[in-house]
């Protein structure tokens, strides 16, 4: 009996570790915004790895194309507001030099461009927005 209250406890442990970072207070908005890969301002998507900042969402949105699985369709949709100082006007982040991570100017707080999960001094993910994409043109909405 001993034993299995052990166990109980280490598995809750385990468990509770493993959820993933909330952002729940982060700013809802409406996003519906359109992104046309052969817009020479977008040209930066035509590649795995690359990324642009476009309009809408709460401070602005990061486009990042990603390769997951080899997918050369995988892309992603994240909120350039800081999850750490959201309400703050510091608060946007910008990607550094190395077009990796995303850094909050308030705090240094880095975030994965590539998942948008938290990296050196963050503890929340950044806010993603769903998205689809039809061969030229990702569909970014809420």
């Amino acid at each position: 009996m001993r034993h299995l209250l052990l166990w109980t406890l280490l598995f809750l442990m385990v468990a509770s570790s493993c959820r993933k970072n909330d952002n729940s207070n982060f700013p809802v908005v409406q996003v519906d915004e359109y992104i046309y890969l052969n817009n020479p301002e977008n040209l930066n998507l035509g590649f795995p790895g690359g990324w642009v900042y476009h309009q809408g969402g709460y401070k602005g949105l990061f486009i990042v194309r990603r390769f997951i699985n080899f997918d050369l369709n995988d892309f992603a949709a994240f909120d350039r507001g800081c999850p750490e100082h959201f309400d703050e006007s510091c608060g946007t982040l910008e990607v550094a030099d190395d077009d990796i991570f995303a850094i909050c100017p308030c705090g240094g707080e880095k975030y994965l461009l590539f998942d948008g999960s938290p990296g050196d001094g963050a503890s929340l993910s950044m806010h993603q927005y769903g998205h689809s994409f039809n061969g030229n043109t990702v569909h970014v909405f809420d």
